[in-house]
């Protein structure tokens, strides 16, 4: 994300303690960040999250549905100001890639029928 946000997302160590964690998280810039996720970026018809989709996968096009789905569930999970973890792991993260996995099919089924 850090490629994306640059400067602007300040750096957090994923072994953080807790109390760090939540230091970081109640930082004004991160919520900046998290808020911005899905807002339009300085590219037209780009958000921060197709951004940081784009640079990973530079054909978006080629990138799955559940990569993309995991992808936007470790950024909001990653910012997210609610949770105390930098750390993803399967019980924290199998919901929210459902969740977003659903969307994405919703949002094409949509695209598709309009």
């Amino acid at each position: 994300m850090n490629f994306v946000f640059g400067r602007e997302l300040p750096p957090i160590n994923t072994q953080a303690s807790p109390s760090q964690i939540q230091e970081w998280k109640g930082k004004a810039e991160v919520k900046r960040c998290y808020e911005k996720l899905f807002k339009k970026a300085d590219q037209p018809g780009s958000t921060y999250m197709t951004k940081i989709i784009e640079k990973i996968w530079r054909e978006r096009q080629n990138a799955l549905k559940v990569q993309i789905s995991f992808a936007i569930s470790i950024c909001e999970t990653y910012l997210d100001l609610t949770n105390q973890i930098v750390q993803m792991n399967e019980y924290t993260m199998k919901p929210k890639i459902t969740k977003n996995l659903v969307s994405l099919n919703l949002k094409l089924y949509t695209n598709a029928n309009a």
